[in-house]
């Protein structure tokens, strides 16, 4: 299910960022609806072990691609002379999550939380997020990048040290100044960085998306962080517990709090809210999730809404129509490859 959410976002993504005939799309022109709804569906509720790495990368690549930009905006460094100020070397990274090797008391053993590290930039890389430099601002030689993406397409599973390709090559170039950056160009993730931090377009004497100056300004074109929502994802693709996907209850439990809202106005009633939860053992996040919007702009939002004349008193919660228009993207697109729905019994 992860793997064909990503899919997704990945499908979302290039229709939203990109014109049709492939032209990168301009600050506040891009229709984030259908991402922002993949990203309600995508937004759980799990253990922070498990998502705090995607995000960690992500916030890293994000924030270096932003002050990047921000210096060409103010005319001190112009896209052309960028170097791993850009990305994020090895060195970055262990700083971030750690050395990748052990000390001598574990006979500088791989770490095996970079494993998972690995799994999540070969994901990356494979979905065309991220580029390698192999220096300071000259991307890997094509003849790796076919090697690399033939060993991804096969598994981005790694359990040992033979798999420990892009991070390998980090250490082995580290003194050239190999790093990896969000793909600002291919993917056009400037676009997106330049939509959530920089001036919205209705300000006119400032250009859409400017990020010396539309960093004071507000309320922005984009106000939710994607990137940590797509981080999120990767990380539960790549910690699978017991052969069983991350967070795949509550997956399940807001598929048919969405089905049955869709029946009744997109509303659901309080008591099927729990048990929907419950029965799909989840019971202990739904008050998380129920609440989760307050502090995070990604999560979907619920409405408490007590039932008038009601006696005992009574609630329904009214759920967010992206989240419904998630469910009904991910209902078509199973249709599409042959799936079987996984909605289960809707029945109250």
């Amino acid at each position: 299910m992860i793997g064909d959410e990503l899919n997704d976002f990945d499908a979302f993504w290039n229709r939203a960022v990109f014109e049709k005939d492939g032209k990168p799309k301009n600050p506040g022109t891009v229709d984030y609806t259908d991402l922002l709804s993949w990203a309600k569906g995508n937004s759980t509720s799990v253990d922070q072990s498990t998502i705090s790495m995607g995000r960690s990368l992500m916030t890293l690549l994000a924030d270096r691609l932003r002050n990047c930009l921000i210096k060409s905006d103010q005319g001190r460094l112009a896209e052309r002379h960028w170097n791993r100020s850009a990305g994020a070397t090895l060195e970055d990274l262990e700083g971030e999550f750690g050395n990748v090797r052990m000390g001598s008391k574990f006979r500088h053993r791989i770490n095996r939380k970079w494993f998972r590290i690995e799994s999540i930039l070969q994901e990356l890389f494979i979905r065309n997020n991220i580029d390698i430099y192999w220096n300071e601002d000259t991307l890997m030689f094509n003849s790796i990048k076919r090697e690399f993406v033939q060993a991804f397409s096969e598994t981005t599973t790694v359990v040992n040290n033979e798999r420990m390709y892009i991070s390998t090559f980090l250490s082995i170039h580290s003194h050239r100044g190999a790093h990896i950056r969000l793909s600002h160009e291919n993917k056009n993730w400037k676009v997106y960085i330049r939509d959530r931090y920089g001036a919205p377009p209705e300000f006119s004497q400032v250009m859409e998306g400017n990020l010396d100056e539309g960093l004071s300004l507000g309320p922005k074109y984009l106000q939710a962080d994607l990137h940590l929502a797509y981080g999120e994802t990767i990380s539960r693709k790549v910690s699978w517990k017991n052969e069983a996907e991350r967070g795949l209850n509550q997956y399940i439990a807001r598929m048919k709090i969405c089905d049955l809202a869709t029946k009744n106005d997109g509303l659901i009633s309080l008591d099927a809210y729990y048990r929907l939860f419950s029965t799909n053992s989840a019971g202990h996040m739904a008050d998380y999730y129920l609440t989760r919007s307050v502090g995070d702009q990604t999560a979907a939002e619920f409405e408490l809404k007590e039932v008038e004349g009601s006696d005992p008193k009574s609630w329904v919660v009214k759920v967010d129509p992206m989240l419904i228009r998630w469910r009904e993207y991910h209902r078509d697109r199973s249709r599409e490859r042959g799936d079987d729905d996984d909605g289960g019994d809707l029945s109250e």
